[in-house]
């Protein structure tokens, strides 16, 4: 299994939402990762902007 389906798959049983199909899983995945992705780049931007301004 492809671990971006695995990650897309707990995703999807922790917050209980419909599985999609077969040919839809692969799609959903991405879809997943990218948006965590973002939330994890995102927040390491706000970190590295207030610890650059709190040390300046």
């Amino acid at each position: 299994m492809n671990p971006f389906q695995f990650l897309a798959r707990v995703f999807i049983d922790v917050f209980g939402i419909t599985h999609p199909s077969e040919r839809e899983e692969r799609r959903a995945a991405w879809f997943i990762c990218s948006l965590l992705g973002l939330v994890v780049l995102g927040i390491a931007l706000i970190f590295l902007f207030v610890f650059t301004y709190a040390h300046h």
